[in-house]
């Protein structure tokens, strides 16, 4: 019985701290911005600010559901690029989304 007082309370308070912070990191996050656009062309001719929309929308959204936002700017575009075919399965991302977020991760290292 007294385990049992013991484990309710340790248990609500991972679910407490785990939920603070992923709100931190989504609260945290902004728009892209022109500079990230600018920056992001000179890789992706094409790239438009909706393009750096969804990427940065599925980012703080589908990726951040399991754990907080990763660093960005801490990945070479090869990690990063590898990081997303072993998670875009898990995440349910499409092909176009995967892009999406990938474009969006290198637009903002470039910017920085």
């Amino acid at each position: 019985m007294k385990k049992s007082f013991l484990l309710i309370p340790a248990i609500a308070i991972v679910i407490v701290a785990c939920h603070s912070q992923k709100n931190t990191t989504k609260s945290a996050s902004t728009e892209p911005t022109e500079a990230q656009l600018t920056a992001g062309k000179t890789k992706f001719p094409g790239i438009t600010m909706d393009a750096l929309k969804k990427g940065h929308s599925i980012f703080y959204g589908s990726c951040t559901n399991c754990h907080g936002a990763k660093n960005i700017k801490s990945y070479t575009e090869e990690e990063f690029s590898g990081i997303l075919d072993k998670m875009a399965p898990k995440a349910n991302l499409t092909a176009d989304e995967k892009d999406a977020v990938l474009k969006y991760a290198v637009s903002v290292k470039l910017a920085n």
